[in-house]
């Protein structure tokens, strides 16, 4: 998972970490631990968060299947 370009995605989009927490249903403290890697998305979370910033199959595959970890 590239964490970097999930980070830029949100940003470009417009969206504050503490709102895609609210829709993941999961605290900003959690959130922030996914985001740097402390623990892990769940599939559900991963698919909550195709839909909340709208990826593409491109932005999919460089985001969540990248070879690239951070």
């Amino acid at each position: 998972m590239n964490r970097s370009e999930l980070r830029a995605e949100i940003a470009r989009k417009g969206i504050s970490n503490r709102a895609v927490a609210g829709e993941l249903n999961i605290s900003e403290q959690a959130f922030y631990n996914k985001m740097s890697g402390a623990s892990e998305f769940k599939e559900s979370e991963i698919k909550k968060l195709i839909q909340i910033l709208e990826l593409s199959a491109a932005d999919v595959d460089r985001i969540f299947l990248s070879e690239n970890v951070n």
